[in-house]
């Protein structure tokens, strides 16, 4: 008969070999399929409306490395046709012999016809529903075939995270939003209140940013698109950027570059004998980085003050013509003043956010632009020749 101190010891090694064990229902990574990214497109017939293209990450290993799936990439991409997403996700089966699993989306690109075909809400119902696929997928639209936008070869790249990867740059331009993430887009959705999404285009072996396009809340479809520039009008009136450069010019028409440090927007409601109007209040500080006339002195304060006094009236340029493209063109409020009204005037509020968007596209919308210059740097060129 064993002594309890050697029935310890058989139990305590019988533990440590079940932990060393390992799982037992592990898969091999070389056997198992991650979508990064999903294309969406408009199919070519009633039966199959829509075309999916998903970017599988290359997990293979050939002679011990890392293979690439097809020509030097990093990923494969699958295109196929169907009338329901998730028809399409479980065809890869017939074209993949492993498992693909989608907790590891990064992005979601849209082409702008099937957007403006289809309620967005319905284009990423799979996703909602299903319980792997994670709410954090940055959500973007394109005006060319959101396939070929994935397809395009970036070296050492996998194009779903290269364009993911864009909005780490937020801080060094006004000309990119914020990332719009599925959970994001999708409140927006249920709130019934419009959206703004990124755009991304492709060119020759690379992709980028390329202004942004409007989800209106009336049907949840793209209105149309911005600029670059509108961009960065949605920012400056939001309050949501980062921060970036204002490129002006000064009065004999030289360049002159204000690098933002801090900005902040405050749109200030009014609601009175049913007419609603706006005071637009934006703060900035920071220093001009770049200064092209030949004769200035950045010490001197009026110099300074002058140069705040354009800065201040070219934030408002760029304000007033997105601003006109929102009221005008979309009727649409994706800078949010919606959330400053509902604040202020709460029982209103519940009686026309059902309107919102045609009560936004009527108001009447004023600026005060206050722009501080810290620092001009500690180059003085008063008196140079010409």
């Amino acid at each position: 008969m064993m002594s309890k101190g050697v029935v310890r010891k058989f139990s305590l090694c019988m533990v440590v070999l079940l932990c060393l064990s390992g799982c037992w229902d592990s898969s091999d990574i070389e056997n198992i399929g991650f979508a990064i990214g999903f294309g969406i497109d408009p199919g070519d017939d009633e039966q199959a409306p829509i075309q999916l293209t998903t970017q599988v990450a290359s997990t293979k290993k050939q002679g011990g490395q890392a293979a690439t799936a097809q020509q030097g990439k990093l990923f494969q991409n699958i295109t196929l046709k169907g009338n329901s997403m998730q028809d399409i996700l479980r065809s890869l089966a017939l074209q993949l012999p492993y498992p693909v699993f989608t907790d590891h989306l990064e992005t979601i690109v849209i082409n702008e016809d099937t957007a403006s075909d289809y309620d967005l809400f319905i284009l990423l119902d799979q996703m909602l529903r299903d319980n792997v696929t994670r709410s954090s997928p940055a959500v973007l639209l394109t005006k060319q075939t959101a396939g070929d936008v994935l397809d395009v070869n970036i070296e050492g790249e996998i194009t779903s995270r290269y364009i993911n990867n864009f909005f780490e740059n937020e801080s060094s331009t006004m000309k990119i939003l914020p990332q719009k993430r599925l959970g994001e887009v999708t409140a927006n959705l249920i709130a019934g209140t419009s959206v703004i999404l990124p755009s991304v285009t492709k060119g020759k072996n690379t992709v980028r940013l390329d202004g942004a396009g409007v989800i209106r809340a009336k049907d949840n479809k793209l209105a149309g698109f911005l600029t670059d520039n509108e961009v960065e009008g949605i920012n400056w009136l939001s309050g949501n950027g980062e921060g970036g450069l204002l490129n002006y010019k000064d009065e004999k028409g030289n360049t002159i570059i204000y690098e933002i440090q801090h900005y902040k927007a405050k749109p200030k409601p009014h609601y009175q004998n049913g007419k609603l109007s706006f005071d637009v209040q934006i703060t900035a500080q920071g220093w001009i980085t770049e200064d092209w006339s030949l004769t200035s002195n950045n010490l001197s304060e009026n110099y300074i003050a002058k140069l705040e006094r354009l800065a201040g009236d070219e934030v408002v340029k760029i304000m007033e013509g997105t601003m006109e493209k929102l009221q005008q063109d979309f009727k649409t409020d994706v800078v949010q003043f919606y959330d400053s009204f509902r604040i202020a005037y709460p029982r209103d509020y519940q009686k026309m956010k059902k309107d919102w968007d045609t009560y936004f596209a009527n108001a009447d919308v004023q600026y005060d632009v206050e722009i501080k210059i810290v620092n001009t740097g500690d180059l003085v060129k008063e008196g140079r020749l010409k």
